[in-house]
């Protein structure tokens, strides 16, 4: 593409962030990249976002802007409901798909929307923006280091959020509704944490699960336990909880341990790596993991943008990178394929849920 003018549809905590994501790179890419429309059922939210991140314009018609003959990128950052609609209809028209996860309520409505994607042949990306962040590469290269010393053994996650239906982010509540959102905490939330666990470490063989409910809204589960089998014999523990903890907001921690080493860390920005081994303990900090990455093909170009890279603003890199590729023409990542394999693996965990943790093979 030589241009791209862009329509973003849903003005709520997401399509705000890949508002400010876009604003912030567009300067990057000399006028060949516009905002030129948002759109939202709630017409109030639109015109916000549209005067907050300079967008064109604001609508209520959401039809308006995928159809607008001079609009060739479409955001889909609508409730997980509602992604196959938009992408179905954007897909038609044959424009570029940027589509935010969770894109679908149910395993059925996951492969509609790969079966949608995959015959149209229309550019797509989802957003498992975990790939994007500098953190996770530079543990990347720590895992492959480590491997030669000794082998992993176990990898162990608590993933935790307070339950986001208010607040300052997330500032509507369809999350809590089955309806819209599908599930809970896994789909919503843990569905990053199994696409990137197969990126880390290798494709998952087999889950064993159990949930629970304690906030009380129906189908949305607040409390999912995973234990999981790799491919390659690695074992795997994932706990991921929504709670009522204003002061605790949200963190990802990480215990991965090799035979002769233990790697420790608690994420979302790019810092505080920790090495345990026979040796001695270190911790790597912020400084220390942006020289480990900086020079790598997906962060070297941006390595003067301290505002995006090293406070890892994973959001404004994975914008970067889909403007970009879309500008050159080059392959993008991850797509649906990626996508459906995440939900593969997340429907065998609530399959298994379902009947008391019972072991589950991951197609």
């Amino acid at each position: 593409m030589e241009k791209l003018s862009i329509g973003i549809i849903g003005a709520g905590y997401i399509g705000r962030e890949h508002a400010r994501s876009l604003r912030l790179v567009r300067p990057m890419f000399e006028g060949k990249m516009t905002i030129a429309a948002i759109a939202d059922k709630n017409l109030e939210a639109a015109q916000a976002a549209a005067k907050d991140f300079e967008i064109d314009r604001a609508t209520d018609d959401v039809n308006s802007v995928i159809d607008d003959p001079s609009i060739n990128v479409i955001f889909s950052c609508l409730p997980t409901k509602f992604h196959i609609d938009v992408i179905a209809r954007a897909a038609k028209l044959g424009k570029a798909i940027f589509f935010e996860k969770p894109f679908a309520v149910s395993m059925e409505q996951a492969n509609a929307v790969s079966d949608i994607l995959t015959s149209s042949g229309v550019q797509n990306q989802v957003g498992f923006v975990l790939r994007y962040a500098p953190t996770y590469h530079a543990l990347k290269k720590l895992l492959d280091e480590r491997a030669k010393e000794s082998p992993l053994r176990t990898v162990i996650l608590r993933d935790d959020q307070k339950f986001p239906i208010s607040g300052i982010s997330h500032f509507t509540d369809w999350r809590s509704k089955a309806d819209l959102a599908g599930a809970g905490v896994l789909i919503e939330h843990g569905i990053h944490d199994l696409d990137l666990f197969e990126w880390l470490f290798g494709k998952v063989a087999r889950v064993s699960a159990r949930m629970s409910n304690f906030a009380g809204y129906p189908g949305i589960e607040d409390y999912m336990e995973v234990r999981m089998e790799f491919a390659n014999g690695v074992t795997g523990n994932m706990v991921h909880i929504w709670h009522d903890i204003p002061a605790h907001q949200s963190i990802r921690h990480f215990e991965i341990f090799f035979h002769k080493a233990l790697l420790t860390l608690d994420t979302y920005d790019m810092h505080h790596i920790t090495v345990r081994d026979e040796k001695a303990e270190s911790k790597l900090e912020r400084p220390d993991l942006y020289q480990m990455i900086v020079n790598d093909p997906l962060f070297k170009d941006l390595s003067n943008r301290e505002d995006m890279l090293f406070v890892s603003d994973y959001y404004a890199i994975q914008d970067y990178w889909f403007v970009r590729n879309l500008l050159e023409g080059n392959l993008l990542s991850p797509t649906i394929k990626d996508g459906l394999r995440a939900y593969t693996v997340a429907h065998a965990c609530y399959e298994s849920a379902k009947n008391d943790g019972a072991w589950v093979t991951v197609a």
